[in-house]
């Protein structure tokens, strides 16, 4: 029997397209493993771009495949960006909770990001194909996107309607991340009414400063922010709530750093995702992309 070996790096995302690969290759009769082997006959390297650590230990997985012999194969954020597609096949995953990928790409561009020069604009999975992987899947689920909070937009919804339906499927589900701007009464109001619903928030930071914020091309401001994070606990009293924060971004002061802490303190996350910046000549790489 044929060996394939898959290798993830980075988000959820990753690790549910790396799920769907893994449902092709045994469908082919392959024996899938997820770590490296020796003399496999495919190595799959699902990588991230997001920081330069992961950027890193990206080429260091591919050079390691490369070494080990075999078919090498490179996707996800680092690797080419027509590999990255919402239209992978389902898959039941063997974990206790299944992360389902509803959306790909995004339109916001972070002054700090090269993701949607990778994977494009946001594009959405229709409601029923996503309620259909889900009952596929049967268990509590997790629901992952690039920019999750754009979901629908292409296709004249959004994650408040996706989540009403996926309410009715009677299983557990959360959102994997959502941005400030999402997060209002209607919104909040239909994610109460979902029984089924799991309370966790996971809400982008990045900075605490406007100023820091403008020049990253966030759209909100520090108060804008705690607003949405007081409006989650009006609704959710309990809710648990974590949140990313880049460090020593180049315009960022010590008063700036004073700002973020002081937001981190005011909100008291279960957990902050702490991301040193790093000047990996983002721009050439936004160029490069587009050539």
């Amino acid at each position: 029997m044929k060996t394939a070996c898959i290798i993830t790096l980075g988000c959820k995302v990753n690790k549910y397209e790396s799920n769907q690969i893994a449902a092709k290759y045994r469908t082919e009769g392959y024996n899938v493993v997820d770590r490296f082997v020796p003399d496999a006959d495919v190595y799959v390297v699902n990588t991230c771009k997001v920081t330069g650590n992961a950027e890193k230990k990206s080429r260091n997985a591919v050079s390691r495949a490369k070494r080990a012999g075999g078919e090498v194969i490179v996707c996800g954020c680092a690797g080419d960006r027509k590999l990255n597609d919402t239209t992978s096949a389902m898959a039941v995953q063997s974990t206790k909770r299944a992360f389902i990928k509803v959306q790909d790409g995004c339109n916001n561009f972070c002054t700090y990001c090269i993701i949607p020069y990778l994977r494009g604009r946001s594009r959405s999975r229709e409601i029923g194909d996503v309620i259909k992987e889900v009952r596929l899947n049967n268990k509590p689920v997790v629901i992952s996107g690039i920019d999750l909070s754009s979901y629908g937009l292409d296709l004249g919804t959004n994650l408040g309607e996706l989540c009403i339906e996926l309410d009715k499927v009677g299983l557990p589900f959360e959102l994997s991340s959502i941005e400030v701007g999402i997060i209002n009464d209607v919104f909040m109001t239909i994610l109460r009414s979902c029984g089924n619903f799991i309370p966790k928030f996971h809400i982008p930071l990045q900075s605490g400063s406007d100023a820091v914020l403008k020049h990253m091309n966030r759209r909100y401001t520090g108060a804008e922010y705690l607003k949405a994070v007081e409006l989650v606990r009006e609704y959710f009293p309990n809710a648990k709530i974590s949140t990313d924060v880049i460090i020593g971004y180049p315009t960022e002061t010590p008063e700036d750093l004073a700002m973020t802490n002081k937001i981190i303190d005011h909100v008291g996350f279960v957990k902050v995702h702490t991301f040193p910046y790093s000047d990996r000549g983002i721009e050439k790489l936004k160029r490069n992309s587009l050539e």
